[in-house]
């Protein structure tokens, strides 16, 4: 368990995005930039939305991709650090997918970027595998992830899996993606697309006491008070780049706003359950499903807004879609 221990002030921003298929990038971190970066573990890719103003048309000219349509096959990455000058690390790496121009005022003209990580994975990965008898379900595993590596997708850290070998051969033939979700439901996780490659979550959402905790109260930058939702506890707090899906987080219980309960006729269940507590943790420990990084450098946005399950609550959330606004790229 940790509680930050750095001043959260003195921001810090860094944004390179790599002109074309060579090795040149531009450092866009001095201009004014906004962004929007949201990740849930749904399957799908973690998707950045950055806007970038009163940039020269010999810059943008420079990122090698048509303006207002989509990039295909060029790769260009995009990478954002973020944090504060104490503590700050990689937020977002992906493909760009979309560049496009446009004026906001009479004053102010901007870049808009969309890029992904893991799209093209999720679009184009297939995987073609025979696995022999006595295949475990790590060898089914890593055979689709060995599918999406031609597409920058990894997978660094490895879920838990069930016991027992194939009892026969197995050919799998179809998009990675639809396999790692047949992979995902045979073994009882949740995953999607994260910076370092596939995420995956327990759905059992134990969790292992080596796991760093990150402490959120009002003196590590908890912003207003947590709300119990149908898609489990919401919250926000000053920008935390130790956060993303899958954390861990400790809230106070206390600070916890329940939901009403409804009395109409048609109440949904997850509801009732929701203003009833059923999704609150025993011990204040969570766990996020879903979470985004907004920032605005010369803005006063800067917060990290997450939805979280209870690791221990006794009931466990819908799929989190509050804040789940991916788009399919």
């Amino acid at each position: 368990m940790s509680e930050t221990k750095y001043k959260q002030w003195l921001r810090y921003f860094r944004l390179i995005v790599q002109t074309g298929n060579g090795q040149e990038a531009l450092d866009l971190s001095n201009f004014r930039c906004k962004f929007h970066i949201t990740q849930a573990i749904v399957g799908k890719p973690c998707t950045a939305e950055i806007t970038v103003y009163n940039v020269s048309t010999e810059t943008i000219d420079r990122i090698q991709a048509p303006v207002n349509a989509v990039v295909k096959h060029k790769h260009m990455k995009v990478i954002i650090e973020a944090g504060y000058q104490e503590s700050h690390s990689l937020i977002f790496q992906g493909d760009l997918w979309w560049k496009s121009t446009g004026r906001e005022s009479e004053t102010d003209t901007y870049m808009r970027l969309i890029a992904a990580t893991g799209d093209r994975a999720h679009q184009y990965a297939v995987c073609n595998v025979s696995l022999p008898k006595g295949s475990t379900q790590a060898d089914v595993y890593d055979a689709v992830v060995t599918s999406m590596k031609p597409y920058g997708v990894s997978s660094p850290k490895k879920p838990d899996f069930m016991e027992g070998r194939l009892l026969r051969g197995k050919v799998i033939f179809k998009m990675a993606a639809d396999a790692m979700q047949g992979v995902a439901d045979t073994n009882a996780f949740e995953w999607g697309y994260g910076t370092e490659g596939v995420t995956t979550i327990r759905k059992d959402m134990t969790y292992k006491k080596t796991e760093e905790v990150v402490v959120l109260n009002a003196n590590t930058g908890l912003i207003g008070r947590p709300t119990v939702t149908v898609d489990g506890v919401e919250a926000q707090c000053l920008l935390q780049p130790r956060i993303d899906v899958g954390s861990l987080v400790l809230i106070d219980n206390n600070s916890i706003q329940g939901g009403d309960y409804d009395t109409a006729v048609d109440a949904d269940l997850m509801s009732q359950q929701a203003a009833t507590g059923g999704f609150i943790s025993g011990d204040g420990l969570y766990r996020v499903l879903s979470r985004e990084h907004v920032g605005d450098t010369r803005g006063n946005e800067w917060y990290t807004k997450m939805v979280c399950a209870g690791v221990n609550a006794a009931q466990t959330p819908m799929n989190p879609t509050a804040l789940n606004n991916i788009p399919n790229l």
